[in-house]
């Protein structure tokens, strides 16, 4: 049996696109795979997705065609998510024909969101300084916060480009900010210097990464969960790494960093915080200005969720509640507007993400204390578990509608 070869070109260039735009679970990716084949009329199409390799296997017994696409992880893109969920929705809805679709795609590769790289760079500062306060800082520690991180930005954002500065991104933003950090507190502000490096270094943490590994993995997409897993590791290993090295030459030149307990804000202002990060993920993550409501509601809603369930029913209890919070709100956002839930779950899922707690036990193994590496270790993995099964609850308990079916209700009824 002859495969339409248009319409497998268009199903490979849409999942190519759709791997690169980050965000996606396998768990969730294949399914939107195989919902467009079923709308170009492909049969019995197949779906494997890694975080290097998607396989596609089209056709039945013994007319199958495998086609193999070599992927590159890629940080997430929540521009390119919607309009990647509206083409598929118009193919699937026959408002969009596999010509258009193609000369859609041909667009989103050549006009990608851009944004000048000194946002980028500022957006790291001020997500860097509205952090510090929810870690527990003051005004000493965001000030100073907002000053490390805008540095980490420009490394990171502007400095270091191209795929062979890559692999160094991680370790040299993390030596920057440790360095910085430290230099900061000699020059005389008093500042809690562990508080300001690690809400500097949160827009270089794998929170993604480790949260799609986990709900992999929870989900029996075992390779592709490894996968993610150890793609998180070993850039929480770089960040420990960059960390104790910046302090150790901050040290040598300098001499041990001053100590000082930070004076913490009052009460609610973590809330207000949290709004002011959801708009600097707006920059960082992609997202369309549009999406603006949807960041800053998202990580306020994690963070109250999170406290407000801690409270009632303990630390890991109060994580599943949280993400499971977040999981429900971002489905019924996608349902009333009638656009893709990521939009608003991403978010909120980085604000519920324990980094930190994956920080320190690699800071904890480099620095030979075994026991309090794995200690840490098994917490985070736990959180991660939790986070990835409120999330799978959610789906459970609200399903995200099919792209499709989003665009037909966003249509006016006919007279």
């Amino acid at each position: 049996m002859e495969t339409d070869g248009q319409a497998v070109e268009l199903l490979l260039r849409f999942t190519r696109s759709a791997h690169e735009a980050g965000g996606y679970p396998a768990n969730e990716l294949e399914p939107r795979i195989v919902e467009l084949s079923h709308a170009l009329g492909l049969p019995s199409v197949q779906v494997s997705s890694t975080p290097t390799i998607v396989q596609l296997t089209v056709g039945a017994f013994p007319d199958q065609q495998v086609f193999v696409l070599r992927v590159h992880p890629r940080p997430v893109d929540l521009y390119a998510i919607g309009r990647l969920d509206r083409l598929a929705a118009a193919v699937a809805a026959g408002r969009l024909d596999r010509r258009g679709a193609l000369a859609e795609l041909d667009d989103l590769g050549r006009h990608p969101v851009a944004r000048p790289r000194w946002v980028v760079a500022a957006a790291c500062g001020i997500v860097a300084a509205a952090l510090a306060p929810i870690l527990g800082g003051g005004w000493h520690e965001s000030v100073g916060a907002g000053a490390v991180g805008l540095a980490v930005g420009v490394l990171t954002r502007v400095v270091l480009r191209g795929d062979r500065a890559a692999a160094m991104v991680t370790p040299l933003g993390a030596f920057v900010a440790s360095f910085l950090a430290s230099a900061l507190a000699h020059a005389g502000f008093t500042i809690a210097v562990a508080n300001v490096t690690f809400a500097a270094l949160v827009v270089l943490l794998p929170g993604m990464a480790m949260a799609i590994g986990m709900r992999e993995l929870a989900t029996g997409h075992l390779q592709a969960g490894l996968s993610n897993s150890a793609d998180a590791l070993v850039k929480l290993v770089g960040l420990a790494f960059g960390v104790a090295l910046g302090r150790s030459v901050a040290t040598t030149w300098l001499g041990p960093a001053p100590t000082a307990v930070p004076d913490g804000f009052p009460a609610g202002v973590d809330v207000v915080a949290a709004a002011v990060v959801g708009l600097g993920f707006v920059v960082t993550l992609r997202a369309p200005a549009r999406d603006a409501v949807w960041s800053c509601s998202a990580a306020v809603l994690a963070i109250v969720a999170n406290r407000v369930a801690t409270e009632a029913l303990g630390d890991i209890a109060g994580v599943v509640v949280a993400s499971l919070v977040v999981g429900l709100a971002g489905n019924a956002v996608a349902r009333r507007f009638h656009h893709s839930p990521l939009a608003f779950i991403v978010p909120g899922l980085l604000m519920l993400v324990p980094g930190s707690v994956g920080y320190e036990s690699a800071s904890s193994l480099l620095a030979g204390r075994t026991l309090t590496g794995i200690d840490t270790a098994f917490d985070a993995f736990v959180a991660m578990l939790a986070i990835s099964y409120g999330l799978v609850a959610s789906t459970i308990i609200l399903p995200d509608q099919p792209a499709a079916q989003r665009l037909a209700r966003s249509r006016p009824r006919a007279a």
